[in-house]
């Protein structure tokens, strides 16, 4: 909105400075003695002016409406009043009254509201040496928004910033900006001719010449004839204005334009005795927001100096009206299907020397690989949900070298991995019964005598071939767990089941497919489709006539000598296979979130699927009315229902339904009349059809 300067014309003769001084200082004194101030006005509605004196004939006009209620009664609605008598009289709107209200309500509309207000100044807070500068500001809550000022400036006051500002101007006029001007030009011309005859014949076109290629008649440059004409003290002269620009500035404007947070809105006077400018405000709503304050205050300048600070004047309050009020805050629940097993994957690429099947922690990789996967396993042992039924451990090779080679070899991996990591499950074990027994001050005992020996392989005795489990669907636990420590379930006893993969050429197909180096991929993969799996083999060899076989080699099988952990879970204390509970809906809840955030955009996103009187709400904030009916209509009959109802047919025009639902809605709950006056829909209604219920 642009700036809009206002000046106050003096019916009064120009004085002298000193004598206007005179006069501001009088005029000061006895703004302070009567204590003016500038005045904050709620603007009249044409639908607040009413009279009761002034009664037309009886009669009934085309405002009337006629509805019926739930309960059958036929209700007339019009514009119109009751005299002692009991006669219906229609009401005459009066034109001049003036609202000298100081609360007002405003609806909340997407998130924002409206804030209308006039500011009164009176007469004597103007003067033509004068400029008024008011602050308007709104308190939100616990937080104080400042508005943009209002500048009323006086005719002597605005002529004396121009003033020194064309002073100001007039001296930068004295900055010499042509350089020619700095010159003796008309002696440098002459030389010029007599010295550089062909370079005084190209005239101002010296751009395709170069100053330091040009010399005179004895060796001097024309770069340095230049020089030896300069206006040395018209040169320092120059250079010292510029200096003093800024202290010019200072010395000359000493009371500059306000430019940024100043605006006038609509400015109306309705006599001489004042200015009344009518100032608007969008403000977004928070959630919580009641009331709104508005304030204002200021003060009077002359010369840019501050004679007198204005009192604050009294407040004017705005009630704000938000739909959001009228949600309903409930909790929607979904259906969760909880599993009573699960799983766990996790895979390392653990590296191995050639032929060798122990774990070596300071070969590559390993120490980083081992690392994570026992931070794995003592979450899951310290998981408070599940418990670890078995770990299966699947170690597979790459293609180099005999198959027959490979699965033993691979298997032998498998069961060393297995043996290190159960040693480091027991480890586990006994540093957590150590801190248990410091924590309890007791000796603590297995109960079963699930405790067994393990021997310096690391196996428990109960497998003997390596593998804990037989068939790799280890005891399923439910009846009883595998230990107790002092009454808790112990959770560091579960089975280790060892598989061998082999030759992983499946996995080698796949790192093909998603190579980006290879250059032949679809020979490479058909060769291995179509060559023999029987005999692993043949197909290695293959595989290694090919032209990129070294790349692969190197680059992919290294990724194929990896060892695969998965965990069998179940969950403690569960029976059942599956359980089926209701969790509660966060969409729903984060709708809800979003309206109490004035945030309606995202509460129609959120609410918009579940047809309740929460996602009608969302819709009528945002004015989408025909989808809020749609809501409406299919759900129950309810106060906040047929309000919403009321509110959607008034904007859509339908008048009569609009006050049959606001009815009602009333007859349901008394609390909506007074809900009624606080939104213009149905305000509206109640004034222009006297609608009045008990």
């Amino acid at each position: 909105m642009g700036r809009i300067l206002i000046y106050i014309m003096c019916c009064s003769a120009v004085l002298s400075l000193a004598g206007c001084s005179v006069v501001s200082m009088g005029k000061i004194r006895k703004i302070k003695r009567e204590n003016v101030v500038a005045m904050l006005q709620i603007p009249a509605d044409k639908e607040d002016m009413f009279s009761d004196e002034e009664l037309e004939e009886e009669y009934v006009n085309g405002d009337t409406l006629t509805i019926e209620t739930e309960n059958g009664q036929r209700v007339f609605f019009m514009n119109a009043t009751v005299d002692s008598a009991g006669t219906l009289h229609a009401a005459q709107e009066l034109e001049g009254i003036v609202v000298t209200a100081r609360f007002k309500n405003i609806p909340e509309r997407n998130g924002h509201v409206y804030l209308a207000f006039d500011v009164n100044v009176p007469q004597a807070l103007i003067h033509s040496n004068w400029q008024l500068r008011l602050k308007p500001s709104a308190v939100l809550q616990e937080d104080t928004l400042e508005f943009d000022q209002v500048h009323i400036t006086g005719k002597n006051y605005r002529e004396r910033q121009m003033r020194g500002y064309e002073l100001y101007n007039r001296f930068l006029s004295t900055i010499i900006t042509d350089t020619t001007r700095l010159l003796y030009m008309d002696y440098l011309e002459a030389f010029i001719e007599r010295n550089f005859p062909k370079f005084a014949q190209l005239k101002m076109d010296s751009t395709i010449v170069s100053n330091d290629s040009i010399s005179g008649l004895y060796g001097v440059s024309l770069r340095e004839a230049v020089w030896h004409f300069r206006k040395e003290i018209a040169i320092y002269q120059n250079s010292w204005r510029k200096s003093m620009r800024e202290k010019k500035y200072a010395q000359f404007v000493k009371d500059p334009y306000i430019e940024d947070g100043v605006r006038v809105d609509t400015i109306i006077t309705d006599s001489r005795a004042s200015i009344v400018y009518c100032y608007t405000q969008e403000v977004a709503t928070r959630a919580g927001l009641r009331k709104i304050d508005i304030h204002l205050n200021g003060g009077i300048y002359q010369n840019g100096e501050q004679l007198y600070s204005i009192p604050d004047s009294d407040p004017l309050v705005f009630y704000v009206s938000s739909f959001a009020t009228l949600a309903e805050h409930k909790e929607m629940f979904l259906t969760e299907v909880i599993e009573k097993r699960a799983y766990v994957n996790h895979s390392a690429n653990i590296a191995f020397r050639v032929g060798d099947f122990h774990v070596d922690t300071m070969l590559d990789a390993n120490r980083y690989e081992v690392a994570r996967i026992k931070d794995n396993i003592a979450s899951l042992i310290e998981n408070e949900e599940f418990y670890i039924d078995s770990l299966i451990i699947t170690a597979s090779c790459s293609p180099d070298g005999s198959c027959r080679l490979n699965d033993r070899l691979a298997e032998k991996r498998g069961k060393h991995i297995a043996d290190y990591f159960r040693q480091y499950v027991r480890r586990y074990e006994q540093m957590m019964d150590s801190l248990e027994k410091d924590r309890l001050g007791v000796i603590l005992t297995m109960d079963d005598g699930g405790d067994t020996d393990v021997g310096s392989d690391g196996h428990d005795g109960n497998s003997d071939d390596g593998c804990y489990g037989s068939d790799g669907d280890p005891d399923d636990g439910w009846g009883s767990d595998k230990g107790y420590l002092q009454g808790k379930e112990r959770f560091y006893d579960f089975d280790f089941i060892v598989k061998s993969n082999g030759e992983d050429w499946d996995g080698l197909m796949y790192l093909i497919r998603k190579d980006t180096v290879l250059k032949d991929k679809l020979s490479l993969l058909r060769m291995l489709a179509e060559s023999s799996e029987e005999n692993p083999d043949v197909r290695e060899k293959m595989l290694a006539s090919a032209s990129e076989y070294r790349y692969i080699k190197d680059n992919l099988y290294p990724l194929l000598r990896q060892v695969r952990f998965d965990f069998h879970l179940h969950r403690r204390g569960m029976v059942k296979d599956t359980v089926h509970t209701t969790i509660p809906d966060t969409v729903y809840r984060a709708g809800l979130e979003a309206i109490d955030r004035r945030d309606f955009e995202r509460a129609v996103q959120c609410l918009a699927g579940y047809n309740d009187i929460n996602s009608a709400l969302a819709f009528i904030a945002m004015d989408y009315n025909a989808s809020a009916l749609n809501v409406l209509e299919k759900l129950p009959r309810s106060s906040k229902r047929d309000y919403m109802m009321a509110i959607a047919y008034s904007r859509t025009g339908n008048e009569q339904e609009a006050v049959r639902y606001y009815v009602s809605s009333v007859e349901q709950d008394i609390s909506m009349r007074a809900r009624g006056n606080l939104d213009p829909e149905i305000s509206c209604l109640i004034r222009k059809y006297n609608i009045e219920i008990d």
